[in-house]
């Protein structure tokens, strides 16, 4: 790795001095108390960010009034003095190790849903199709009142030792929906003009510095792009961030997108390294305080050389340090060894539920507090398949002082994961199985490839972890006796096979969803879902979800939800809608089977006959997703 100075020469907002370039992005993490208080889990989450090499940390969103200001019970709250005890700890941890960290200043607005029997506020009484409520119109008074909010909370941030604020100025939340015309239909003082829709951001501005030390930092985070009709363009942006300077703000931290284009704010795993830099470019040529940069910038080398050509001044990383907390560090010295964010979006659908912020493949993400102790007693360890689940329990194993040999009965490590990684837009999957094999490559882990582990093999050892997955579904469909394969199958085949096919994929579940792309961009002649439940892709989050159907759409992909397959012949499936009556003819001269999977449970059974301690972890115990599979393995190995 070239050595990166750009990335790590000192940094300047405002008054403050950072040590590098490296900022933490706000990241929800649902690690406080169910009173929106901060806890010893949520210190530990951020100290070891700033002990990792961040040189700012700016801690989530929190609410500078209650209920209104927040969207859940347990989301951070800051608008009371009771709140600065918690505050204050978390500060000087964060300093402790090393880094600077800012309060996040928010009032959610109109993407707050029903909480506390409280309708949700706005500029202006306009249904959020987001949320299927109509927020209220906040009064003149109201708004004055708010704006008052937000500079006692940054008094509170500044007593507390938060080393600055930055005031959530994007993604829908109050104060961008203030400056978008789309949800701001006012006609008084806040409304209809540019100038009147930013008057509220630029009266936090100065309710901020007259609560403050006149030196005191201040960061607007804004939306380079709102990516929907009516929204901030990136014209209004650069007018907004030049007012916003003019005002007096020190930095502006450009991101894009609000929840009707939530897959720009969240990208899941199709989205390239670094897209919306260009945004932060933009804003850059209009302002001359510094400018944050966000948006999937997994590689320190490019963090590095977005600096150097004058891009950004800093680069803003959040999921990429949930993933590994020693990013900086690791960039500093050159280690290329490290995890990179696959996009899953695992971590937002269990904040979605208002779930402890976890990483699909960081099993330690969000629980920092509870890292496994070396071993007290070594044991010789046997772990059955080379997939995440069965990679991440003999690694941890290892580095507890096990023994520990790895049996995979294929050629190769990861499992589920070279599928997963197949179909267009996926390859992020398969830089994770090339982690995988370094961490194996690092760890006194014998591994045996092209090896069917059988109950005899487990005869000398103490302990058997087993991983070994599961298998594709299949089923019969009259008439396609001879032209039927399973998704997994397809995926195994070279997409080029299948070019000029008209192909029936039989389950809309992510699988044969993204087998559906792998075949269509692949040149078949048409491809068609079948699924017999009402939504397509049911099971996926609504983010990664909202970007796959975009993706199925311009692909020209057939959806034929509440419906089934019923036969094929000469060329042509029937299907049956779920009434029970015969609704479409499609094209058909194959018929791929995506309808789920079944755990693979035999050795565990004979292994349990026999009188074997034995673990089942991640599909081998129970179908689930990446971050189940890791979390599983990793806790397996943990307790032994």
């Amino acid at each position: 790795m070239a050595e990166m100075k750009a990335l790590f020469s000192p940094g300047k907002i405002g008054s403050l001095y950072l040590r590098n370039r490296i900022v933490m992005a706000p990241l929800g993490s649902r690690l406080t108390s169910e009173n929106g208080a901060v806890t010893d889990d949520m210190i530990e989450f951020y100290s070891q960010r700033a002990r990792g090499g961040a040189g700012l940390i700016i801690i989530e969103a929190m609410g500078i009034d209650y209920p209104l200001a927040v969207g859940k019970p347990n989301h951070v709250r800051f608008h009371d003095d009771c709140y600065i005890p918690g505050h204050a700890k978390l500060a000087e941890r964060i300093h402790e190790c090393g880094s600077k960290a800012f309060a996040l200043l928010w009032h959610t607005g109109i993407n707050r849903g029903m909480f506390a029997d409280q309708t949700p506020v706005g500029p202006s009484a306009i249904l959020n199709p987001n949320t299927g409520l109509t927020p209220r119109e906040l009064t003149v008074d109201e708004i004055h009142a708010l704006v008052e909010k937000f500079g006692q909370a940054a008094h509170r941030a500044m007593l507390c030792g938060y080393d600055g604020v930055s005031v959530h100025a994007a993604h829908g939340y109050l104060v961008s929906s203030f400056v978008s015309r789309a949800t701001n239909h006012r006609t008084d003082e806040y409304g209809g003009s540019f100038e009147n829709r930013i008057r509220f951001a630029l009266e936090i501005v100065r309710s901020i510095r007259a609560n403050t030390r006149k030196d005191y930092p201040v960061v607007f985070r804004i939306n380079g792009d709102d990516f929907i009709d009516g929204g901030i363009t990136p014209e209004e942006a650069a007018q907004f961030a030049m007012a916003l300077e003019k005002a007096g703000v020190d930095a502006i931290d450009v991101s894009a997108g609000v929840y009707g284009s939530i897959d720009t704010m969240i990208e899941p795993i199709q989205y390239p390294e670094g897209w919306k830099l260009y945004l932060a470019e933009n804003i850059r040529k209009h302002v001359n305080v510094p400018v944050f940069g966000v948006g999937v910038i997994h590689d320190p080398e490019m963090a590095d050389r977005a600096i150097a050509e004058g891009k950004i001044d800093f680069a803003a990383l959040g999921r990429e340090l949930l993933c590994e907390p020693q990013w900086g560090n690791k960039a500093l010295a050159g280690d290329r060894h490290f995890p990179k964010c696959i996009g899953c979006n695992a971590c937002f659908e269990r904040i979605g539920f208002n779930l402890p912020l976890r990483c699909a493949i960081n099993p330690l993400a969000g629980r920092e507090l509870h890292a496994p102790k070396p071993a007290e007693q070594v044991k010789h360890i046997a772990v059955v398949g080379a997939g995440p689940a069965g990679v991440t329990a003999a690694v941890t194993a290892s580095r507890r002082g096990h023994q520990v040999e790895l049996f995979e009965s294929t050629a190769a490590v990861g499992g589920q994961l070279r599928l997963a990684g197949t179909p267009p837009r996926k390859d992020k999957i398969l830089e994770y199985i090339k982690y995988l094999e370094e961490e194996l490559a690092s760890s006194t882990v014998r591994l045996h490839l092209s090896h069917t582990f059988t109950p005899e093999d487990a005869a000398g050892f103490d302990e058997v972890i087993i991983a070994a997955g599961a298998s594709c579904r299949d089923m019969e469909v009259p008439g396609a006796e001879h032209c039927r394969e399973t998704a997994w199958q397809a995926l195994e085949t070279p997409a080029e096979h299948y070019a000029g096919r008209n192909v029936v994929v039989v389950g809309a579940g992510s699988v044969g969803c993204e087998t559906a792309l792998y075949l269509k961009e692949g040149g078949a002649a048409s491809v068609s879902i079948v699924e017999l439940r009402p939504k397509i892709a049911m099971d996926m989050d609504n983010i990664s979800r909202m970007k796959l159907m975009h993706e199925l759409e311009e692909a020209q992909v057939g959806l034929y939800p509440s419906a089934s397959l019923e036969r094929v012949a000469e060329g042509t499936g029937y299907l049956k809608s779920a009434a029970g009556e015969t609704s479409a003819e499609i094209p058909c001269d194959l018929v791929v089977i995506a309808v789920g999977s079944n755990s693979h449970r035999e050795l565990a059974e004979a292994l349990y006959q026999r009188g074997v301690r034995a673990y089942s972890v991640g599909d081998a115990a129970n179908i689930g997703k990446i971050g189940e599979a890791v979390r599983g393995g990793f806790d397996a190995a943990a307790t032994l």
